[in-house]
């Protein structure tokens, strides 16, 4: 029979990966690289002389090098934040800490709305550590809306739900095709 031990020992809190590509600027020339792929694709006056075997055009196997190269270079500037959940006294310390506004109680939160955030993923990100300052900075002057709301989700959510047993379609069709189940 498993004692209170066994089960600390084994506890960790949970932990969760935000990716963010911070170099932002690269996305148009990538959407603009794939608009022209396409257009290329779709021509109806391709030189049927000049088609590869594979029935693409060199244009297009051009575009094709360009996009994965610039997906590369996307990749490159890709910033994994690392999370992990608070235990629960720290979590509901830091929410008693950001006390809500008038606003905040209106849109149904119970704490600060502007406050909290910055200091939660300051308390949750273990890689790169980051003060609420540094946090700060990345939300004020690097992050667009759109990153800072992934990467305080999952900051918030990582506290606010349970933790289940994952499940990867991905890996149980390569080990069921490979009879390695």
């Amino acid at each position: 029979m498993a004692t209170f031990a066994d089960v600390k020992k084994k506890a960790k809190l949970p932990e969760k990966s935000v990716p963010l590509c911070l170099a932002g600027d690269l996305q148009a020339e990538f959407e603009e690289l794939e608009r022209q792929l396409q257009i290329e694709r779709t021509r109806p006056d391709k030189p049927g002389a000049t088609m590869a075997a594979s029935g693409r055009s060199p244009a297009e196997t051009e575009l094709a090098q360009r996009i994965e190269a610039l997906r590369e270079r996307m990749q490159a500037d890709t910033t994994v934040f690392r999370l992990r959940a608070l235990p629960k006294k720290k979590w509901s310390d830091l929410v008693a800490a950001h006390k809500p506004r008038p606003e905040d109680k209106e849109n149904g939160l119970d704490y600060n709305g502007d406050t909290l955030p910055v200091a939660l993923v300051a308390a949750c990100c273990v890689d790169p550590q980051m003060s609420v300052p540094e946090v700060e900075e990345l939300v004020d002057e690097v992050l667009s809306q759109g990153q800072w709301d992934e990467l305080y989700s999952g900051a918030f959510f990582l506290n606010r739900r349970k933790v289940d047993i994952p499940f990867s379609a991905s890996a149980s069709a390569i080990l069921s095709s490979t009879g390695a189940n």
